[in-house]
């Protein structure tokens, strides 16, 4: 299935949840056509449009034919393992795996634990490393995915280190998780006695799948690593998607669900909220619906509107 009716399949299945958590009935969309951003959507006896609105560079995604292959190769074996109906959300600046067989049957092992509907997590084995830099005070500074947790480690290595988790492009929910990450590494920076000397361990990668009810193929939604995702790059996607989508249905009659689907490392760090103030309000006010997709959530830009409620 191509990029883009695997992300307007994705959008119209979320879209649909959401909504039928909201009290909508009759909740259903027709099956988008190949390389189609749009569908037509059902509601609450009404009929409407929806269009997926990717807020990362989907061009490049297209014209990056070595993660292209990776993802299709990904795919592929995630359906022979039978995690057929399996989103899998690839974070931010994260590389496909080398080696699609043993990620694919990770993944089809995490969603087996999963019913129809329910999200988790499968967790891959990256390469850490630490450096010792000094032996006096107490102080760790951190690169990449565990850089927002530098300040646990004050006070708990003995001397001055360096960790380089570049590797790790996203955390488990789990908090307590996240802490036996922060004290293993404490162990192993202290263990380290020699000024200039480094280690290199194995931790964890995390990423988000999700179980989806109508979904027969598995989607992995992903962008070249070396995609940008800053706020200013946000809003530019932001403005060119919705102008995009409008010229796809400005003639279909009926409601209009604008869904943005982006790339994040957790709901709680998605930069759309923020980009969606500095955007032209003409530019959002025919829309009756707006929901955020991001990691497997689903977030309300736009609340929904009748006949949509």
């Amino acid at each position: 299935m191509d990029p883009r009716r695997q992300l307007t399949l994705l959008a119209a299945t979320m879209a649909r949840d959401a909504l039928t958590a909201t009290g909508a009935s009759e909740v259903s969309f027709e099956p988008p056509a190949a390389n189609s951003l749009t569908a037509t959507f059902n509601a609450n006896n009404a009929v409407g449009v929806i269009a997926a609105c990717p807020l990362f560079d989907l061009s490049a995604l297209e014209a990056d034919g070595a993660t292209l292959a990776r993802k299709v190769e990904l795919e592929e074996r995630l359906h022979a393992y039978g995690a057929r109906d399996v989103a899998l959300w690839v974070p931010p600046g994260a590389p496909l795996p080398d080696d699609a067989d043993h990620a694919a049957g990770q993944v089809a092992d995490a969603a087996r634990s999963l019913e129809v509907g329910e999200k988790g997590e499968v967790t891959f084995k990256v390469d850490v490393a630490v450096r010792k830099t000094g032996s006096d005070g107490s102080y760790m500074s951190v690169l990449g995915g565990l850089s927002q947790q530098w300040a646990r480690f004050t006070n708990q290595v003995m001397g001055e280190y360096q960790l380089d988790s570049s590797n790790v492009h996203r955390l488990p929910d789990d908090e307590q998780k996240v802490t036996q990450m922060v004290d293993f590494l404490v162990l192993v920076a202290n263990g380290i006695r020699k000024e200039g000397s480094a280690t290199t361990v194995q931790g964890e990668d995390t990423w988000r799948i999700q179980r989806i009810d109508g979904v027969e193929e598995p989607i992995v939604i992903c962008a070249p690593p070396t995609s940008v995702a800053d706020g200013r790059t946000v809003r530019r996607l932001m403005r060119r998607s919705l102008r995009e989508a409008e010229e796809a249905i400005w003639e279909t009659a009926g409601f209009r669900i604008a869904a943005m689907i982006t790339l994040a490392n957790s709901l709680d760090r998605e930069l759309v909220t923020t980009a969606l103030r500095g955007i032209d309000p003409l530019l959002v006010a025919g829309w009756d619906y707006m929901p955020l997709l991001v990691d497997g959530q689903s977030r309300a830009l736009i609340e929904p509107s009748p006949p949509l409620i």
